[in-house]
Order: C-alpha cells, then sequence, then structure tokens
C-alpha cells in the first residue's frame, strides 16, 4: 500500500461515497463484497480515508523495542510512521517525516538511534519528538519547540502496539483493558523475538482479511494447523463434542485458581474485537 497515490474521499463526488454506504448497509452479512469493492480505485481510496487512517491499528509488539533508542517502522497508506522506545522508556508513535523538507527520518524497517537524526540536513531530534538541533543556516529568531516531529495516537495493550492516524480516534479503552488483562500471563513485554517471516499478499486487503477470520478452509489447506487447534471458540458450536466441553470445563476450573480470565468478551458491533481463552486440543503440548 505504501506506493498508492490516496486521493481523500472529499475530492470525490458525494454520490460515490453514499453510493458505497448504501450498497454496504442492504448486502447481506454472509455473502462476499460485489465486485468493485476488490476492484475499483475509488473504493479503495475511501477504504483507506475511512478506515486506516481513522481507525486503530496494530503494528507490532513492545518486545521488538525492548530498549530505549529501539525502534520499527511501517507504512500506512502513503504515510509513513515510526514506533520508538523514547528516553524516558515510553513507546512512542510519530510520522517518520523531518520537519524540515520532509526527508524520511528512520530508513530500515527496524534499529536503534541514540537520537533521530534526518541523513539530509542533519536535524537532530530527541527520542520522544522534540527538535534539539537544527544547524546556524535558521537564524537565531527559529523557534525548535514549534519543529517537533508530528505525534501519531499510540497505545499499548498487553504487549501489543496499536497506532491511530486520527486527530481523534476511536474510543476502544474497554478493549485495551480487557487485552491487558487476558494477555497478563504471558508477559509479553519481556518475550524475546525468536523467528520472523514477512508475508506479501497480491490480493486486496479485505480478501486477506476475510480468509483470515474464518477456518472453513483449514482442514483442506491447513491440516497440520489442525493438529493442536479447533475449528471453533464456542462450547455452543455445533461441532463441539462433549468430550470438548468436558477438556473446556476442566480448563477453565484451572484458570479460575489462578484468577485468569477466559470468558468470551467482544467489543463494538458484530464482534468486531473479540477475546476468548480456549484450550489447545487434547494432548497438545
Amino acid at each position: 500500500m505504501a506506493n498508492l497515490n490516496i486521493i481523500p474521499s472529499t475530492m470525490l463526488p458525494i454520490n460515490k461515497q453514499e453510493q458505497i454506504a448504501d450498497c454496504l448497509k442492504h448486502h447481506p452479512i454472509s455473502y462476499s463484497l460485489p465486485q468493485p469493492f476488490y476492484t475499483e480505485q475509488e473504493n479503495f481510496d475511501i477504504e483507506m480515508e475511512q478506515i486506516f487512517q481513522k481507525e486503530w491499528l496494530f503494528v507490532g509488539l513492545t518486545c521488538e523495542i525492548p530498549r530505549k533508542g529501539n525502534y520499527i517502522t511501517q507504512e500506512v497508506g502513503n504515510n509513513p510512521v515510526t514506533i520508538v522506545r523514547d528516553q524516558n522508556g515510553e513507546v512512542k508513535a510519530f510520522h517518520n517525516v523531518c520537519r524540515h523538507r520532509g526527508s524520511k527520518l528512520c530508513l530500515s524497517k527496524k534499529g536503534k538511534a541514540a537520537k533521530l537524526v534526518c541523513t539530509y540536513h542533519q536535524w537532530i531530534y530527541e527520542l520522544d519528538g522534540k527538535l534539539l538541533h537544527a544547524g546556524t543556516d535558521m537564524g537565531d529568531d527559529f523557534d525548535k519547540s514549534k519543529f517537533s516531529l508530528h505525534p501519531v495516537n499510540c497505545r499499548t495493550a498487553g504487549g501489543y502496539i496499536f497506532i491511530s492516524l486520527s486527530d481523534n480516534p476511536t474510543n476502544i479503552d474497554g478493549f485495551f483493558d480487557d487485552l491487558t488483562d487476558y494477555l497478563e500471563p504471558y508477559d509479553l513485554e519481556n518475550a524475546k523475538v525468536a523467528v520472523e517471516k514477512t508475508i506479501v499478499e497480491d490480493a486486496n486487503w479485505k480478501l486477506v482479511i476475510e480468509n483470515n477470520r474464518e477456518c472453513y478452509h483449514c482442514n483442506g489447506s491447513h491440516p497440520e494447523l489442525l493438529g493442536s487447534l479447533l475449528e471453533w471458540d464456542d462450547t455452543e458450536d455445533p461441532r463441539a463434542s462433549d468430550e470438548f466441553r468436558a477438556q473446556v470445563a476442566r480448563k477453565q476450573a484451572l484458570w479460575d485458581a489462578e484468577n485468569i480470565p477466559y470468558k468470551h468478551v467482544s467489543h463494538g458491533h458484530a464482534m468486531r474485537n473479540r477475546i476468548v481463552r480456549m484450550p489447545l486440543k487434547e494432548g497438545t503440548l
């Protein structure tokens, strides 16, 4: 998505936006979207503005930036973002763009820096985004305090890092609180990245998400996955056996004894964000 030109939806005909909204309102929820949602640039431009530039996005794990100066970078459409552990140990996010001439600051996917330095004209920023040095060419009246890096909304929850490019991001504090509670036993803040794999999907992003959110295809495409996981996460699922329900009951008794949360919680429309703790298949280590 980094190389695509994003056209603000405010520049598109209002009837196009209304057309999309009306189509989504009346489209059967269990059916794939009409073809234009996967092929038309106008549709994609509106999705980028209304979803990716407004909603909270998962961008990494706090254990990927364990010490001050560690950073990772991401591209959200045409918006380069850097996420850094600042000098106080806090996780911050900024538009990865120097305030001088717009050059990128952090050029690699991940790294470590004592300060954030623009290689173009050597402007130097503190890890919390404050401009420290701009050179003598800017003149005596230059006010460095007005040229800090533009911040990006950033939240951490249970070791996960989320950002939102919106000036007024959606309030999902309840989800962040539950995620922190459910992930607390894993101490992801102090985890280590053992293996990393990047997959680039040559497809519309919605097809990738649709495939990810169902396991109807798992038996045929990922039989090895089903060696340890089940296709459902609900004891009320019609496929759930008595043996499985008994296994869940045993695990839940153990979790209760350790005050580990497991009940299904959801936030947003149609379980937009949901969390549940379920056991692996019996006998799986």
